[in-house]
């Protein structure tokens, strides 16, 4: 009876978290604002089954490309549409379809996965950490591959645990092939095989068939991984060239515009403060709880099976944790082992403090509930760049010059029967240039000829204001283009921050890509005063 009821619950989880993942997975309307989905799109659309095989973008792995491709062929084959891995718009539902497919599996695999190590009460829980956890549901609505990266780790901890007690050479098999695809998926997905790697250490370290074994799998490992993603090897100069910069711009070598929110930041403390937007507070706090107190708990016992679990998530935050660049997306596959280890931490304790236990467990339950739900209404409303459109469409003159800003997206954006970009004389401000006195007249000059400045997201101001010793003039351009010094007045806003019960939480203080994607904050500035260029330029030198 108790089975039923959990497997009932455990249903019930499953299908709810599916319902927050799958809802309006077109919530942009097709304008693809995140800048991701826009490259994987690209080399979606150049695959051709099997004329032309290289996507020709290795930020991220083959496999997810040759998948979008090969569902949008088979979409092709069974609808009237035969545009399914060539429009933008279809790519991106597919992507997006799949992405939320795994992140609802995902839930089944960490209730089997934790009642493998702990038990059916920590699953259940865990699982409904996972299903309402608010970076989980964001991620499931992109189909950037944090969604089938989880899933892959997850699946590949079962498949280590499995070996762990019976080491057949299937299980080895069936591990390179998660292995390989995960690689195959994102390089990034070669620090899982610290799981595997940490089995073997503990349940095989003397024995020469399990070395044997271990280099099967690595074998059929690369294998899969060259079945998948094949020009890592055959366009070997670009692939590298592509990794060569992605490390230089996580670990801040290179400085690039889109890091610059980094630069005063502390390693693992920022992704941290970043967890409690992610998950909600009461996962955040359990979960590192959980974490110190199963760390010391079980090498104090010596309790391999939770070593080897918490083995890739302490190594991945210490590791990831110390890079420069701190993305919320870098995290996201840790989430779930964040999801466990407040439920384990929870209930551990039940049996002696079961009163404040229960209590703890109901509020952690009802913010938990109460966070995803705020973050998931962002999607029941209206993105804001469209809203921003359709009033730009209904309330500034066509033929007005626009200032946009370059390295974000620029609107108003096209809305069938309602307006296109080009009843406007669009600009852009080239924001991130280098201060220095050429700028300051290039302010000067923009500024007066222009009617409206738009500011699409924080992705710039929210950085650059903050950095007064590198952009000493574009922090005072914001501080006063805010105050109305510049003769320029807002004259609207636009905003979707995560609301619920008619309480709306401001998380302008999490990392930008939390908010700049799917709920940005746009303003519109309009040029009331129409101050001169050298009265502007006045203003701008004065402190």
């Amino acid at each position: 009876m108790q089975n039923k009821l959990f497997y009932f619950v455990l249903l019930l989880i499953v299908l709810s978290g599916g319902f927050l993942r799958f809802f309006n997975l077109n919530w942009d309307e097709n304008h693809m604002f995140h800048p991701d989905e826009r490259n994987i799109a690209m080399a979606v659309a150049r695959i051709k089954f099997f004329k032309q095989m290289n996507p020709q973008f290795f930020a991220y792995g083959s496999f997810p490309i040759y998948l979008y491709a090969g569902a949008g062929e088979v979409l092709n084959h069974f609808s009237k549409e035969k545009n399914w891995n060539s429009a933008w718009e279809k790519i991106n539902l597919i992507g997006r379809s799949i992405s939320a497919f795994f992140s609802t599996i995902t839930i089944l695999v960490i209730f089997f996965l934790t009642k493998k190590i702990f038990n059916e009460k920590v699953a259940i829980l865990a699982s409904f950490f996972v299903a309402f956890s608010a970076s989980l549901i964001q991620h499931a609505h992109y189909w950037t591959v944090e969604s089938l990266l989880v899933f892959f780790c997850l699946i590949l901890y079962l498949i280590s645990f499995e070996i762990a007690q019976n080491p057949s050479l299937l299980n080895y098999f069936l591990l390179g092939l998660v292995f390989g695809v995960s690689v195959a998926t994102k390089i990034s997905a070669l620090s899982f095989l610290i799981v595997p790697a940490t089995v073997h250490l503990f349940y095989f370290p003397l024995s020469k068939k399990g070395y044997f074994k271990f280099l099967f799998f690595l074998l059929i490992s690369f294998f899969v991984f060259f079945l998948f993603s094949p020009y890592t090897f055959l366009d070997w100069k670009d692939f590298k060239n592509s990794m060569n910069y992605e490390y230089n711009v996580a670990s801040g070598k290179w400085e690039v515009v889109y890091t610059l929110q980094f630069k005063k930041t502390i390693p693992y403390l920022f992704q941290i403060k970043n967890f409690f937007w992610q998950t909600g507070p009461a996962v955040a706090f359990f979960g590192l709880s959980g974490a110190i107190f199963l760390f010391f708990t079980s090498l104090f016992k010596l309790e391999k099976d939770k070593l080897i679990f918490l083995s890739f998530p302490l190594a991945y935050f210490l590791y990831v944790g110390r890079w420069h660049t701190k993305f919320v997306r870098y995290m996201v596959p840790i989430l779930p082992f964040l999801c466990v280890l407040a439920a384990y931490f929870l209930i551990k304790f039940k049996e002696k403090f079961k009163k404040l236990v229960l209590l703890l467990i109901l509020l952690a339950f009802l913010l938990t509930l109460f966070w995803s739900l705020a973050v998931f209404s962002v999607y029941k409303r209206e993105q804001t760049r469209i809203s921003a459109s359709k009033w730009i469409y209904a309330n500034i003159p066509r033929g007005s010059i626009i200032y946009n800003e370059h390295w974000d997206d620029g609107l108003p954006v096209s809305l069938a029967n309602i307006g296109i970009p080009e009843f406007y004389d669009r600009r852009e401000l080239t924001i991130y240039e280098p201060d220095n006195e050429e700028k300051l007249n290039y302010y000067a000059e923009k500024l007066s000829e222009g009617d409206y400045i738009i500011i699409s997201s924080r992705r710039l101001w929210g950085t650059l204001i903050h950095l007064e010793e590198k952009y000493p003039l574009t922090s005072k351009y914001y501080k006063l283009l805010f105050s109305g010094r510049l003769g320029y007045k807002k004259i609207a806003e636009f905003s979707s921050y995560p609301r619920l019960f008619g309480i709306e939480i401001n998380d302008d203080a999490s990392e930008e890509t939390f908010q700049v994607f799917d709920h940005p904050v746009v303003m519109i500035f309009k040029n009331v005063e129409k101050k001169p260029k050298e009265e502007i330029e006045k203003i701008l030198i004065n402190k």
